[in-house]
């Protein structure tokens, strides 16, 4: 597998030039004003002064394979493909042909179903978990799997007699797995406060905040926790899921080279690191800060809907 072991980064892009936010995720770009109108309400004039966000990962990048199909945490998708056999009796070669596409659907949905069962939502919990605790939840699952586009035509072998298709499915979207697991997840409150003197200065002042867990070994998950030295909870990424599903694959990335990222242009502004000691959770996904960094990084919590919905919080796992 190629996701062991990992490397966390959350940047926190500045590049102060021109007077839009706006997040870019593929072709479709999203400005700030309108992230709001679906996530928590914050004053978005605050966060004008910082530039777009970045699309750094590149899909497939960081993959985890499972029996039914593939995770790509890089691309924010999970992805099944599935067989359908012709029939040598059917005379009528379209309608054999045809037939096979359909069941080759049926079984790229049923691997597809079992891929996204073996996500890591968190640290204790997998998609199946959810599933199995909530009815509303397999029945929303159930649907987005059904739903999933076909990647490219269906693939025709005539020598073998058989048809292939290839489906995927966003992780984090409202019309992918975060959606339909919104139901058993908390939201966040409306946030009227203004951004904090704290979070200003950090984003003045550093380009990035790395989380560096490549020694301890950290996994990616769709929500993973930062803790405090007292073990204190200081961040759950589950409760801002309206902002990753708003712009999932720019507010959370997963990348395997973070020297590549640093390098651009946009990172000459020196980064903090924070070099992670220790993991936490069932799956080894939540991280564990320690003493000074708990004392430094108190404002990251109240400051995280600002920076979420700028563009501007991005978790990077990297090989």
């Amino acid at each position: 597998m190629k996701y062991l072991p990992f490397l966390l980064s959350a940047i926190l892009i500045l590049a102060g030039c021109g007077t839009t936010t706006a997040i870019t995720t593929g072709q479709i770009t999203t400005t700030a004003a309108e992230i709001a109108q679906v996530a928590v309400p914050v004053q978005t004039e605050q966060l004008d002064t910082f530039a777009p966000a970045l699309q750094c990962a590149i899909p497939g990048d960081v993959e985890e394979t499972l029996p039914g199909g593939e995770i790509d945490w890089s691309g924010n998708t999970v992805r099944a493909t599935g067989t359908g056999v012709l029939d040598p009796n059917n005379s009528n070669i379209a309608q054999a042909r045809l037939m096979a596409e359909r069941a080759a659907v049926v079984v790229a949905q049923r691997n597809l179903l079992e891929t996204v069962q073996g996500v890591r939502v968190n640290s204790e919990t997998r998609v199946e978990n959810f599933m199995t605790d909530y009815d509303v939840i397999y029945t929303r699952v159930e649907g987005v799997v059904k739903n999933a586009r076909q990647i490219g035509p269906s693939r025709y072998d005539s020598l073998a007699g058989i048809v292939e298709v290839e489906l995927e499915m966003e992780i984090h979207s409202p019309q992918g797995l975060s959606g339909a697991l919104a139901a058993a997840l908390e939201t966040p409150e409306a946030l009227t406060a203004p951004m904090s003197a704290q979070t200003k200065d950090f984003l003045e002042q550093y380009s990035a905040i790395v989380f560096d867990g490549s020694l301890a070994g950290l996994q990616p998950s769709m929500y993973p926790k930062i803790y405090d030295a007292n073990g204190n909870l200081l961040l759950d990424t589950s409760e801002y899921s309206a902002y990753l599903g708003s712009a999932g694959q720019t507010a959370m990335q997963f990348v395997s080279d973070l020297d590549q990222i640093l390098s651009q242009p946009v990172f000459s502004q020196s980064p903090l690191v924070v070099n992670v000691q220790q993991i936490a959770g069932q799956f080894g996904t939540d991280i564990v800060l320690g003493q000074q960094e708990s004392d430094s990084l108190g404002w990251l919590k109240a400051g995280l809907p600002f920076l979420m919905t700028a563009g501007k919080f991005l978790l990077n796992v990297a090989l």
